[in-house]
């Protein structure tokens, strides 16, 4: 669609301005086991729970509250450990395993978190499902903490298999015990179930933050991290925003409400998940491989409803990390917007066009007087529960405040209230109930603070995606030449496409750190499946497609619908032009697996290429009815400094001026949609002149 803006001022020119695991681990396999002695109850299972009834209950509470937290599970305290519980084996190599089952019917999906945690140098901690369809490890001594307090992330479906590995074991000491088992009633690991209605209304109701609309606040959007906190009763989501501070020594303090974080116990037992998005502007569920466990309280205040905590483990430079900038400016923004995590999905924004104002949260008596910024609505998006914590920016991509609560939702995008940055400051003198302290350790007294990204040269990376604002993403179906189902053209198939591959191009000396897929379709005949995907990069030139890196991925690491992180086992490092390929060769006969892609006009940019008789083609040359594409890959490159990360523009942008120059009034004319904060006016002794429309 054409937006016209019309523009009167005195202009001569113008310019135009524009393995899969879910948390840091070791990695590895399971030592295979063989029984030896029965030490234990093998299998333990929790109290019965009516996830309709705790779904009920919490949200009721919420409605009540205005608070925005989004708890999704009911808690079990529990005392299992290698010294009384489970069972020991020996393993093919002479290691001694120690396995035990945990059972939470009906549970979505269940998270532990393990206490003494303290594994000898050696030893090595599982979490996976039966079948390990899905697992997490090795936890080893490495992930250590102070406290010794360790969360793990949550595991799909209602058991859990627990496997603790050691070269030699005395009964004397154990490395760690259960204490908690999360029972999941909302579902928050599969993107088609109560945990994503935002299904039901993608992209108008709360946007992604890759679609266009968020691209002013592009520099901060690595800031926000989506936090799983696990207490003795529930567990719940929320939002928090990784600061800088004015020394600017990559201390990863991180903001969030207080309601969601309000103690030292809390603070150990949370999880921080970094880079939780779609690759583009659409419902794709995102990889939730970026993952940091545990962190120190700093400083807290229940009347403001902020907390600072400081992660135990720095994030490192896959995960993109950017240090938000800060204001203690009382004048509100004429625009603002929040990024955040609604329902714990994947990250949103919420845009207000006016100027936030000075309010009092009343839905408590124990809130500070004028504490807090009001929107009165936003003109896109809105919050939800899981959005608590959740930054609020202004047009400079500095922090201004925290959400605690309100009344928005997708369906009334009204009344939000974020605790002032302004007034946490220093409202109260001890370090403990303030920001100033560690916020600001030199004592400067700035009124403001830019963000930063710490990381440079070969450690600055970035992420690249061809999937854009307007795609979608499907997966397209072949025919035999009878017309019975053949397959997929990204995809198993039976008409002899072999690969399928996504081409970039990245000038510089870039080197590859990973590529995530974006999975549409997994169909394993057993849990014990054979079949293995090959990811494979090539060197384009010209017409040649030589290879420079291929790796094996196991399917049973994949999940379906959502997007999955491959590290690459060695470093690549590509010519300006490369291909990011999927091959299916190794998928056996009755096993299926399918790749995202886009589906574009033949007259949009084209992407993706098929390899189909050994022989590499684009997809528009040989697709149905002359389609476009691109496939749903999202590729971290490191080494890229100065290279914008912004996905490609799949049409360029159209842009008519009438008259130019001109002494008065001019028309312009856009093919995508624009805004006055897009442009810029000179005259013709090059100064900039104001204008209006």
């Amino acid at each position: 669609m054409v937006k016209k803006i019309y523009l009167l001022t005195l202009v001569l020119f113008f310019f135009w301005g524009s393995n899969v695991t879910a948390q840091l681990s070791e990695g590895g396999s399971p030592r295979k086991v063989s029984q030896l002695k029965k030490t234990g109850d093998f299998r333990v299972k929790m109290p019965a729970v009516n996830n309709e009834m705790l779904r009920w209950e919490t949200q009721a509470y919420n409605r009540d509250s205005k608070l925005k937290p989004f708890v999704f599970a009911r808690n079990f305290e529990v005392d299992l450990s290698p010294l009384k519980d489970g069972q020991w084996f020996r393993s093919e190599d002479g290691w001694w395993i120690w396995q035990i089952q945990i059972v939470s019917e009906d549970a979505y999906s269940i998270s532990l978190l393990l206490r003494d945690f303290q594994p000898g140098r050696q030893d090595r901690i599982f979490v996976f499902t039966p079948g390990q369809d899905a697992l997490l490890g090795a936890f080893t001594s490495r992930n250590q903490t102070a406290d010794q307090v360790f969360p793990v992330s949550p595991l799909p479906g209602d058991e859990v298999v627990v496997q603790f590995e050691t070269p030699v074991w005395d009964g004397s000491r154990a490395p760690f015990v259960i204490g908690i088992v999360s029972h999941d009633f909302m579902g928050i690991l599969k993107s088609r179930d109560i945990r994503r209605p935002l299904d039901k209304a993608p992209g108008e109701c709360l946007p992604d933050i890759n679609c266009d609309v968020a691209d002013r606040w592009r520099d901060v959007q690595n800031s926000t991290c989506r936090i799983m906190v696990i207490n003795t009763t529930n567990s719940e989501l929320c939002t928090g925003t990784l600061l800088n501070n004015t020394a600017q020594n990559e201390r990863p303090f991180i903001l969030t409400a207080n309601h969601c974080i309000d103690n030292q116990t809390k603070a150990s037992a949370s999880l921080f998940l970094f880079n939780y998005e779609s690759p583009y502007c659409g419902p794709l569920d995102g990889d939730n491989t970026n993952s940091l466990s545990g962190s120190r309280l700093r400083a807290t205040h229940d009347s403001l409803d902020f907390t600072l905590v400081e992660l135990v483990s720095q994030p490192p430079p896959s995960f993109r990390p950017f240090y938000a900038g800060w204001s203690r400016s009382v004048l509100p923004a004429d625009t603002v917007a929040s990024i955040h995590h609604p329902q714990g999905d994947v990250k949103k924004i919420a845009i207000d066009d006016h100027s936030p104002s000075i309010s009092t949260f009343n839905y408590t008596t124990n809130y500070t007087r004028n504490g807090f910024w009001r929107i009165g609505r936003w003109e896109y998006g809105a919050t939800e529960d899981g959005s608590s914590g959740g930054g609020l920016f202004n047009t400079s991509n500095q922090l201004i405040g925290n959400l605690v609560g309100g009344s928005s939702e997708c369906s009334y995008p009204f009344y939000d209230y974020y605790a002032r940055f302004d007034i946490a400051w220093n409202n109260l003198p001890d370090s403990t109930r303030q920001l100033k302290y560690w916020l600001d350790p030199q004592n400067t007294n700035a009124q403001s603070l830019s963000g930063k990204n710490f990381y440079t040269g070969n450690d600055f990376c970035m992420a690249f995606s061809n999937m854009t604002d307007g795609d979608e993403h499907k997966l397209l179906r072949l025919s035999s030449q009878s017309g019975t189902p053949a397959g997929y053209w990204t995809g198993t198939n039976n008409q002899k496409i072999t690969e399928v591959g996504d081409k970039f191009s990245i000038p510089g000396n870039e080197v590859l750190y990973g590529v995530s897929l974006g999975i549409g379709r997994k169909v394993l005949k057993s849990a014990n499946s054979s079949s293995r995907l090959r990811v494979n990069v090539y060197d384009i030139r010209g017409n040649n497609f030589d290879i420079i890196h291929t790796q094996l991925v196991n399917p049973n690491d994949l999940a379906e619908d959502a997007m999955n992180l491959v590290v690459f086992n060695d470093p690549v490092l590509p010519a300006d032009s490369f291909l990011v390929a999927v091959n299916f060769e190794g998928i056996v006969n009755g096993d299926t697996l399918a790749i995202y892609q886009s589906v574009r006009e033949l007259s949009t940019r084209n992407s993706m290429y098929i390899k189909k008789d050994n022989t590499w083609s684009e997809f528009r040359r040989i697709s149905p009815s002359g389609l476009s594409g691109a496939l749903a890959l999202e590729l971290i490159a490191c080494n890229v400094e100065g290279v914008s990360d912004i996905p490609k523009t799949e049409m360029p942008l159209t842009l008519k001026l009438y008259p130019n120059p001109t002494f008065g009034r001019v028309e312009v004319s856009a093919s995508h949609n624009i805004t006055l904060d897009m442009m810029q006016v000179f005259n013709s002794q090059g100064r900039q002149v104001p204008y209006h429309s």
